[in-house]
């Protein structure tokens, strides 16, 4: 594996384990597992947006891969906008992540999140790990 395929996989590590720490905290560690997990996945995002870019800027890059790439981050874009930010904002206090609503929006983000990283692992990284990442 590419050094940095395995810096993203060490991140979707992390967020699992944050996830775990969601689930089995509650009050003010739920909330700071929350923003942790917010945190992570964001700069995750722009580190993959990054490299992408530039992979798919490198000289000879095919235009399979660039297709699949730029459907790859509007993917992701529309996750954060639509899924996360709303989710992370909707929970940012200790009243709201004891709230009824909260596990089952909660376990809806984990499936997703679950969902993406498997994607991401099985399907697009070992594309990037073809251009040497």
């Amino acid at each position: 594996m590419g050094a940095t395929v395995d810096s993203f996989k060490a991140t979707h590590q992390v967020a699992v384990s944050l996830l775990a720490q969601i689930d089995s905290a509650g009050g003010q560690q739920r909330v700071d597992a929350l923003n942790s997990l917010k945190e992570a996945l964001l700069a995750h995002v722009r580190e993959e947006n990054n490299v992408i870019q530039e992979a798919m800027d490198k000289a000879g890059v095919e235009g399979p891969f660039k297709s699949s790439a730029q459907r790859f981050m509007g993917e992701l874009g529309s996750i954060a906008q639509t899924a996360l930010l709303p989710f992370f904002d909707k929970y940012s206090s200790s009243d709201a992540v004891g709230s009824d609503d909260f596990a089952n929006d909660f376990n809806g983000i984990k499936s997703a999140l679950a969902d993406r990283i498997a994607f991401e692992e099985g399907m697009f990284y070992p594309e990037l790990e073809k251009l040497g990442y």
